[in-house]
């Protein structure tokens, strides 16, 4: 090789080097595109797991809820089948007291003293029929009737009064069943909104981590991309510091060959001065400097 294609091939080299350094820059421009896409991937990974995590608090709170909500239902159900019980007893107290023409919101006392005042009027009777001596059998008979007639109204006054009070006593045991029943179904609708709080936001936590998934899943593929993109051009860069050094070595390889022949040039040249100096030495003509020195260094003289 010659040294003009010594310097062709120098040439060469320096305009590849000045290629391989512009397929770096490009390679790492593309790597850090793949790290911000890598970044942004992982991220989206992240917030999907949380949005998850979140999704399956959320239904684990939701399913908490609707247990509940089953258990206030039997209770409810339980409860109204007890109401229904009392409610329907009290229906036929109220029955009975239709039946003996008393109305059923009857205040006990006012029964009570309505009680008394006939008790009272029967035993006024009694106690005219044994202390009166003049009475005919006519007017003793109308005192008996009379006093039979209130014995009975007494009877059925009586049987009102237990009446009204077991009816009182249902009433009351009926009221506080509705008071349980209108609590119970408060819970049921706090719980029942709870629970569809607690739905939709599960629905909703799924949703975004089906979105970010598939964003996320897009950003792989683009980082798959760009990552071959990446080790594509870096296997280009390599291929160009490959081709540098092969240059690289081949030119050091002519140069030890030029080297070489310059060596066997000079050594040639010198040879054939030293003959000459010898020659016109043996002839006894005049040496140079050169001359004589070469002969002395060759130890001819």
């Amino acid at each position: 090789m010659l040294e003009q294609d010594i310097e062709s091939q120098l040439l060469k080299i320096s305009n590849m080097e000045a290629i391989a350094r512009d397929i770096k820059h490009q390679r790492e421009g593309i790597n850090r595109k793949v790290t911000e896409i890598a970044n942004k991937r992982n991220s989206l990974n992240e917030q999907v797991k949380e949005l998850i995590a979140t999704a399956k608090e959320e239904r684990e709170k939701r399913d908490n809820c609707n247990d509940k909500i089953t258990a206030l239902k039997e209770s409810k159900t339980l409860l109204l089948k007890e109401l229904e019980g009392f409610e329907k007893q009290a229906e036929g107290l109220n029955g009975q007291l239709e039946g003996l023409n008393v109305k059923g919101n009857t205040h006990s006392r006012r029964v009570d003293i309505s009680a008394k005042k006939i008790r009272h009027e029967i035993q006024e009777l009694e106690w005219k029929i044994q202390t009166t001596s003049n009475l005919s059998i006519n007017e003793e008979r109308e005192i008996v009737e009379q006093i039979a007639r209130l014995e009975q109204k007494f009877r059925e006054v009586r049987e009102t009064d237990v009446i009204s009070r077991d009816l009182r006593t249902f009433n009351n045991r009926i009221n506080v069943l509705k008071g349980k029943m209108r609590s119970l179904e408060n819970e049921l609708r706090s719980m029942a909104r709870e629970s569809r709080f607690h739905h939709k936001t599960m629905i909703q936590a799924f949703k975004n981590a089906d979105v970010m998934r598939k964003q996320a899943d897009d950003l792989h593929a683009q980082f798959i991309d760009a990552k071959k993109q990446a080790n594509s051009v870096h296997n280009e860069y390599l291929n160009y510091l490959r081709e540098i050094n092969r240059i690289r070595q081949d030119i050091n390889k002519s140069k030890q060959k030029v080297r070489a022949k310059q060596d066997a040039h000079r050594k040639e040249k010198l040879e054939e001065k030293t003959e000459d100096a010898r020659k016109k030495f043996e002839e006894g003509r005049k040496l140079s400097f050169e001359e004589f020195r070469t002969l002395i260094d060759k130890g001819l003289i």
